[in-house]
Parts: C-alpha cells; sequence; structure tokens
C-alpha cells in the first residue's frame, strides 16, 4: 500500500518505521530539514523537505497515487486543511491528527476525513492498524474524544497466557477491541488464533467508561 505521512515528529517516525517493517511503501513529507534528513537516512525511504499544505509538495510525494494520507503535524488547523487538500485530490483514506475535542464526528465525516487521530491514543501500532485496516472502529468512536488505548501486560501468573486472542477478546467488556500487542519490544497485529505469552503487552482501545474494568484483567 502506497502510504504519505506527513509530520515526522517521534510519532510520525515510529509510524513510518512500523508501516515499512508491515511492508508498505511509505513517503514522508516533513518541513524541517533535519528530521527530514534523519528518517530519510535512517529508513532508507524518501522523504520531501517541504510544507504539506502546498499541492506541489504532496504532488512530489505522490499524491495522485496514494491510497492513505496520514497528517501528523503539530496544528490541528495544519492536519484538516491537509486532510481536506487530500480528499479533493483523490486520496481513499485520510487520517488527521486534532488534539481539540470539540471537534464534532459527524462534521468531520462530512468534511471527508476518514479517521481522526487524538493524542490520547496516539500508539503507533494503533494508528498503523487504523490506516491500514480503516473499518476497525467507527470514526465517531474517537471523534468525541472518548476513547482510550489501555496497555494490559500479561505476568507470570496470568490466567491468559497459553490462550488465544480470542479467548482474550471474549472475556473483555463490549465497546472494546485488541488492536495489536508489543512483544519483546516489537510490535505485533493481533488475529484471533494467535497465542499469548509471558510479557506480552496487549493494546486494548475502549470506552473510557470501561478502562477501570479492564485494568482488572490479569
Amino acid at each position: 500500500m502506497y502510504i504519505i505521512i506527513v509530520g515526522c515528529g517521534n510519532l510520525g517516525y515510529y509510524v513510518t518505521e512500523l508501516l515499512i517493517s508491515e511492508n508498505h511503501d511509505v513517503v514522508v513529507v516533513e518541513k524541517d530539514t533535519l528530521r527530514s534528513q534523519k528518517v530519510a537516512n535512517d529508513l532508507d525511504i524518501i522523504s520531501i523537505t517541504g510544507d504539506g499544505t502546498e499541492p506541489s509538495v504532496l504532488e512530489k510525494a505522490g499524491i495522485d497515487r496514494a491510497a492513505v494520507l496520514i497528517s501528523l503535524t503539530e496544528t490541528d488547523e495544519t492536519n484538516l486543511i491537509i486532510g481536506l487538500m487530500s480528499k479533493e485530490l483523490g486520496v481513499k483514506t485520510v487520517a488527521v491528527s486534532l488534539s481539540k475535542v470539540h471537534y464534532h464526528g459527524p462534521i468531520i465525516k462530512k468534511l471527508g476525513i476518514d479517521i481522526v487521530i487524538h493524542p490520547e491514543a496516539a500508539a503507533a501500532g494503533y494508528i498503523a492498524q487504523l490506516v491500514t485496516q480503516p473499518d476497525v472502529l467507527d470514526l465517531s468512536f474517537f471523534s468525541k474524544g472518548d476513547a482510550e488505548i489501555v496497555e494490559i501486560a500479561l505476568d507470570d501468573n496470568s490466567r491468559y497466557i497459553g490462550q488465544t486472542v480470542k479467548f482474550f477478546n471474549d472475556k473483555i467488556p463490549g465497546d472494546t477491541r485488541t488492536i495489536g500487542l508489543y512483544r519483546q519490544g516489537k510490535f505485533l497485529f493481533t488475529e484471533d488464533k494467535m497465542v499469548l505469552e509471558k510479557k506480552d503487552k496487549l493494546l486494548v482501545i475502549s470506552m473510557k467508561g470501561k478502562v477501570s474494568q479492564l485494568r482488572k484483567l490479569k
């Protein structure tokens, strides 16, 4: 999948790294010269140094063939502009980072934004799964600021060790979903048949009202 990431701070860097590890074709757009050079050199990819709000820069990044664009710049306004431009230029799936919770899901959706990323749920693995599997959760779940990522670490005595991800998912509250896990420092997408191991750290996305229940899982 051809993916453009605009904004390559820490989060953008890790999302880029993860998507590359999943064999996606990623191009970065970054205004800061040092950041742009770093991601290009470290990950051996194309990084365009320029302003993502300029159509010519997006065209140089290959916007005409991008299946996904993720805007992770530091300002909501910039991300919205880039998102709207990307939709006008024909990108199928557009994800933008918005820190202000007053943006309403239905309005954002009418503007053509497919996925809203909130800082409180900004795990690189979660973003990677959302943009490559956009049916994971409905936009409205995030756009009201009601979603939260919970990390559940399986200790040596956890009853879920040796069980499948499906078994775990059957035990967690409704309105929640396992989106991935960290195993020996590496992020993995979860599948129902995957067997859980000691020290796994599960990433579960949940409505905030269910978080206390999730934290009781061992």
